[in-house]
């Protein structure tokens, strides 16, 4: 029983990351960097939203 090698001299080569790929992962970097800066400047973090007068509530 014989059998065949397919994979070549070299190798079996690794998926090359694409610039499609690479555009993707720009992408949502920069949406979650916007996401993250709108949290804070929205106080996102700090639980309840304090009123004028001095309450705190929703």
């Amino acid at each position: 029983m014989t059998t065949v090698n397919t994979t070549g001299p070299a190798g079996s080569k690794p998926p090359s990351f694409g610039i499609g790929q690479f555009l993707l992962v720009v992408v949502l970097a920069v949406i979650l960097l916007l996401l993250g800066q709108d949290m804070v400047r929205h106080r996102f973090f700090q639980g309840g939203r304090e009123h004028r007068n001095g309450s705190i509530g929703q």
